[in-house]
C-alpha cells in the first residue's frame, strides 16, 4: 500500500451500536481496513427513561487477526452444543487493552463482558440477553438467548470478509485533508439512511457479507485490492 494510504488517510465508516443500560454502549465502526470499538460509559435515564451516556469516550481498533481471536471465541458460546465453561482473553489492539470474557454475573448467571483498558481508564459492556420460551417433552422452558454476543459476532464475521468493500474503500483518497485523531469524536450517520445492513446469507454460504443499504451500505467487492496495514489506533 503506498505511503499516500498508510501515513495521511484516515477513514471511519459507522456500523451499529450496542447499548448496555449499568454498564457502557459499545459502536463498531471500520476505521481503515480495521475494526474500531468506542466505549462511552453509562450515567443515568432521563425524566422519560432513557438511558444517558457519556459524551467522553474510549476507542481503539484491532486487525484481522485479533477480530479473527474474538471471533474464535464468540462462536462456541453461541453454539451450545459446544460451549466454553468460562473464557478470558485479551485481544491484541494499539494502546489500549481490550479483554473478552465470558463468566457468571451477580445472579450467577452467564454472561459475556468486553472491556477496554486505556489512558489509566477501564471501561466495560455486558451483552445484553434476551429470553423466549419453548416446549419440549410436553414442558415449557426457558431459555437465555446471548443477542448481543451474536451481534457482535455477526460484525466481526462482515468485517473479516467484507473489508475491502467499495463503500468504505472509497472514502480513503477523499479523506486526506480530514484525518482523524483517534480521540476525536468522528460524526457517523445514523438511521434508516446510514450504517449497514447485514445480509441473510449465513457462514458456509456462496453470497456472504453485507447487502448495500438504502444510502450508506456495504458491498464486498471481488476486484478491492485492501491489504491490511498496521492501522490500530
Amino acid at each position: 500500500m503506498s505511503k499516500k494510504y498508510t501515513n495521511k488517510i484516515n477513514a471511519s465508516t459507522f456500523i451499529r451500536t450496542i447499548y448496555a443500560p449499568g454498564y457502557s454502549s459499545m459502536m463498531m465502526s471500520f476505521y481503515n481496513v480495521n475494526l474500531s470499538f468506542s466505549f462511552c460509559r453509562f450515567i443515568g435515564r432521563n425524566n422519560a427513561g432513557k438511558p444517558q451516556f457519556e459524551k467522553n469516550h474510549l476507542t481503539t481498533s484491532v486487525n484481522y487477526e485479533g477480530a479473527a481471536l474474538l471471533y474464535h471465541v464468540i462462536m462456541p458460546i453461541l453454539n451450545e452444543a459446544n460451549h466454553w465453561d468460562e473464557v478470558k482473553t485479551t485481544v491484541p489492539c494499539n494502546n489500549a487493552a481490550l479483554i473478552f470474557e465470558y463468566k457468571p454475573d451477580e445472579n450467577n448467571r452467564m454472561a459475556a463482558y468486553i472491556t477496554i483498558e486505556k489512558n489509566n481508564q477501564q471501561i466495560s459492556l455486558k451483552f445484553p440477553t434476551l429470553e423466549y420460551e419453548y416446549k419440549k417433552d410436553g414442558k415449557f422452558f426457558t431459555h437465555v438467548a446471548q443477542s448481543g454476543l451474536g451481534v457482535l459476532a455477526k460484525t466481526i464475521y462482515g468485517y473479516l470478509t467484507a473489508v475491502g468493500g467499495d463503500r468504505h474503500l472509497n472514502k480513503m483518497p477523499d479523506n486526506s485533508a480530514n484525518s482523524q485523531d483517534e480521540n476525536q469524536q468522528a460524526s457517523y450517520p445514523t438511521g434508516n439512511n446510514g450504517g449497514y445492513q447485514q445480509g441473510f446469507n449465513t457462514m458456509g454460504n456462496n453470497q456472504q457479507g453485507y447487502q448495500q443499504g438504502s444510502s450508506n451500505g456495504y458491498q464486498q467487492s471481488r476486484n478491492s485490492g485492501y491489504q491490511q496495514g498496521n492501522y490500530n489506533r
